[in-house]
Formats: C-alpha cells, sequence, structure tokens
C-alpha cells in the first residue's frame, strides 16, 4: 500500500523540530527510524500531513555514565545500545531486550526513544526499562 501525502521536513536542530511540531500540531509526526510510524503509513493506520525527520539530531544519540546513573539518548539506535559496554554491564537487561527487537536491519534504524513514544505494549524496551526502575526524560 501506498501512505497519504505528507510533507517532508528535516530537522537540523532541536529547535527547528520543536518548532515545525509547535506550528503544526496534531498533523505532524516525528521519525527516525520509522520502524512503527512507516508500517502505519502504508496501510493508511496513521495519516500525519507532516514528516518531521530528526535524524540528524546528534545531541540524542549517545550513552552515557553519568557517575549517578547511565543515561541513553533518544536517538541511540538498537543495535548501539546492544553493544554498548556500558549498558551491557550496568543494565544488562537493557541490552538484551534491545538484542530481541526485531533483526538486525529494524536494530540497525530503530531507535530507543522511538521504541518507547510508540508505545507497543509487545515492545520489550518499555518493559526492560521499568525492570531497571528508569525514569524517562520527555
Amino acid at each position: 500500500m501506498i501512505p497519504a501525502n505528507f510533507d517532508y521536513i528535516q530537522a537540523d536542530s532541536a529547535e527547528a523540530a520543536i518548532q515545525a511540531i509547535a506550528e503544526h500540531g496534531d498533523e505532524a509526526k516525528l521519525v527516525a527510524g520509522g520502524h512503527s510510524l512507516i508500517p502505519l503509513m502504508k496501510f493508511r493506520l496513521a495519516t500525519p500531513a507532516y514528516l518531521v525527520d530528526i535524524n540528524r539530531l546528534d545531541d540524542l544519540k549517545y550513552v552515557r555514565d553519568t557517575g549517578d546513573y547511565l543515561a541513553v539518548g533518544a536517538l541511540t539506535r538498537h543495535c548501539d545500545v546492544e553493544k554498548n559496554e556500558l549498558v551491557i554491564s550496568n543494565a544488562g537487561v537493557l541490552a538484551q531486550a534491545t538484542h530481541n527487537v526485531g533483526d538486525p536491519q529494524v536494530r540497525h534504524r530503530g531507535t530507543i526513544g522511538g521504541a518507547v513514544a510508540h508505545g507497543d505494549p509487545a515492545s520489550d524496551i518499555p518493559s526492560a526499562l521499568l525492570a531497571l526502575k528508569a525514569t524517562v526524560v520527555v
């Protein structure tokens, strides 16, 4: 199936993404990996008028040990979380959960933030975060 027409907006900064969402409201959807949103669009279960691509927001791609907690950026790919030594040693259940996300192609495009934002009740990522008593910052 072919998705309905939409306008594509490439956000080069967080400010640009926020501006696009503020301007277009519910008519806009953020996209990074797109493995949840794009299939919904193909079946026309989601019909956003605007797609705001946030892939260039490199400030949201990280795994860091802050000293008090482990921080994972929203745009961090599943494959990067799965193989990250900090995650493996401090939050092994999250590394295991990301290994179970889809196939390698999905793990190389899908993001932690996307898995949480999509809110699929069958997703392993929110369950792993809950088991770790993680805090998600929006």
